[in-house]
């Protein structure tokens, strides 16, 4: 920007150019165009700066869009009652604050002695010089404030100013004219402020210009800065955290919401920002909003969330649980682990959400398309914006699992293919985690639930439900008739959600520890071995219409938790493990699971009886 004005007076200017003046004392048909749109933290502060001190006095206006914010003031200019010699030093000011990031010039604002609420032909003239100076630029306001009662269209400053809004803008001959408008306050400060936000609003040419580095540093910082989002200008306004958080305030507040966003500093030190989900509702009180946007983006866990579950569990923040199959199993367990205060998640499913997971699956029509665990994230994070979430798109085989179980606790193994479920199992038995593993069997009538805890000295998942042991006889085919995958077979939610209810138990009594409400009704388990839960979700299922023979008052669910003993010969969990496949193989694996998915998904629907 190479300048702004020379000079602002009430008094006569000769030689001034032409420019179309709508005439003062204007009525209300005479007020034309959208009205300027100014935050209320900026009126506080021209009262503060401008209207309590004696006229003339003024500074450059600056926006984000259609939203005036920020005040810069003229702290370098010559002022007497009736002028105001706008300095050499606004203009190069508001250039570098305009670099910064801070803002668009928007015009000028500045006191009148009373009775004279009109821009005078110098305030036209030096606007139009500006307006010539700044070709991007499609029009400048002009405001005037003076002390007296508001006229109709008139902004009320504190309880003895009114401020007048004009704008000179280019019309269709390319020649300014001026135009009385009416002017709109957008109550930002205030509900940020109800959030436990602060917003500057104000600076002045000293204050940016102070040769203590830090300080201006500091208050560079506190300035909100202007970005682009989706190709519309975005007022962002810091947020209080321990990572990078910010809200990007629209123009249009609040009839059009912000965008919460939460990032990480990169290799270079830089901020990376993502957004996360910003729901807003335009007629509804805009302030809990805000608070729930800003909690989202510091990532701050809403206080006393888990206050009836902690007697329970206790506090589990600090643990972090891998959860590999974020379908119906999967993310019905991760609910139900962020719910009971469990801090940290890492997902791994190659899917993305489609329209039959509605009906069995904690996921929106919303996340129609998105990959599941970018879905799984914004569930768990909307329930508690300081869960952390690794999210991995990719199949077992080509993730690298010995990364993405480092710092684990537990281990929830809840994919659709057995090939799968014994490659998780593998690298957390190895790695000495516990692990849940939990699947439906056909038309959810049942299902499983394996426990194996490496440290308890139990058996592995293998030795629970690998061909050949003798849990073989308690259970429906292995395989669930389709080459290890489990089909998407027609069953209700809530027989679905009953064992991963039953699994998310487990879960959370292994997070907790033995000593815990949750975590005792295992050590019998455990230390019986009895590892492997078959829970019917039907009356008849299996053989439980045979152990409850001439037991009319039993009904669904029911459930027998058989003993599984170590196998010496397991090369998982005997005598002479054998390490985890390697990463080529399990790429090997993932390959051959891919394609029989694709087989399966060309053939003709699978009928079972």
């Amino acid at each position: 920007m190479d300048g702004i004005y020379v000079s602002s007076d009430v008094g006569p200017q000769s030689g001034v150019q032409p420019v179309s003046v709508m005439p003062t004392g204007q009525s209300e048909g005479d007020v034309t165009g959208a009205p300027v749109r100014i935050t209320d933290g900026l009126v506080d502060a021209i009262l503060a700066r401008l209207a309590t001190v004696p006229p003339e006095r003024g500074g450059a206006l600056l926006a984000a869009g259609g939203l005036v914010h920020l005040l810069v003031e003229d702290s370098s200019a010559r002022y007497s009652r009736t002028s105001w010699d706008i300095s050499t030093a606004l203009s190069a000011t508001v250039g570098e604050i305009e670099a910064a990031g801070h803002g668009t010039l928007a015009g000028t604002v500045h006191t009148h002695p009373p009775g004279v609420p009109e821009p005078s032909s110098t305030d036209i003239a030096t606007t139009r010089d500006a307006l010539g100076l700044n070709p991007h630029l499609g029009e400048l306001v002009i405001a005037i404030v003076t002390e007296g009662t508001p006229r109709e269209h008139d902004l009320p400053v504190g309880s003895r100013h009114r401020m007048s809004l004009h704008v000179l803008r280019r019309n269709h001959t390319g020649q300014p004219s001026l135009a009385r408008v009416r002017g709109a306050v957008v109550p930002l400060a205030a509900d940020l402020a109800a959030a436990g936000i602060t917003i500057a609003s104000a600076t002045s040419i000293t204050s940016w210009r102070r040769r203590r580095r830090g300080r201006t540093a500091r208050l560079r910082a506190e300035l909100p800065t202007v970005i682009t989002l989706n190709h519309s200008p975005r007022l962002a306004v810091r947020v209080r955290s321990a990572r990078p958080a910010a809200l990007l305030i629209h123009p249009g507040y609040p009839q059009v919401g912000p965008v919460a966003v939460t990032g990480r500093q990169d290799a270079g030190g830089l901020a990376v920002l993502q957004p996360l989900p910003s729901p807003w509702d335009p007629v509804t009180e805009p302030c809990p909003q805000l608070a729930a946007l800003a909690r989202a983006a510091a990532g701050r866990r809403i206080a006393g969330s888990t206050k009836r579950v902690w007697p329970v569990v206790g506090a589990l923040s600090g643990r972090r649980v891998l959860i590999a199959g974020a379908g119906s199993v999967g993310s019905r367990i991760a609910e139900d682990l962020v719910r009971s205060g469990v801090g940290a998640f890492t997902v791994i499913d190659p899917d993305r959400v489609d329209a039959p997971n509605l009906a069995r699956t904690i996921y929106s029509a919303a996340d129609i398309g998105a990959p599941k665990p970018d879905a799984l994230a914004r569930r768990l994070q909307a329930i508690d914006p300081a869960a952390v979430v690794d999210r991995h798109a990719t199949p077992l085989g080509t993730t690298d699992l010995p990364q993405a179980l480092a710092g684990v606790s537990l281990v929830i193994a809840a994919t659709d293919d057995m090939t799968e479920q014994a490659l998780l199992a593998h690298h957390a038995y190895a790695a000495g985690l516990p692990l849940v593993a939990c699947a439906l069997y056909k038309k959810a009538a049942a299902g499983e639930v394996v426990l194996s805890v490496p440290a308890a000295g139990t058996a592995c998942w293998w030795c629970a439900v690998g061909a050949g042991t003798p849990s073989d006889s308690y259970r429906p085919d292995r395989d669930y008739g389709l080459h290890g995958r489990l089909a998407g077979e027609s069953a209700l939610g809530p027989s679905v959600h009953l064992v991963a209810g039953v699994a998310a138990s487990a879960a959370l009594g292994l997070l907790a520890g033995p000593r815990s409400q949750a975590g005792r009704h295992l050590k019998r388990l455990l230390s019986q071995r009895r590892t492997l839960g078959l829970i019917a979700t039907t009356p008849a299922w299996g053989f439980f219409k045979t152990v409850f023979a001439g037991m009319d008052h039993q009904h669904a669910p029911q459930s027998v938790w058989v003993r599984v003993d170590p196998d010496a010969n397991c090369p998982v969990c005997g005598a002479c493990p054998v390490p985890p496949l390697d990463a080529q193989a399990g790429t090997e694996i993932a390959a051959i699971i891919s394609e029989r998915r694709q087989n399966f998904d060309h053939e003709s629907p699978v009928r079972f009886p």
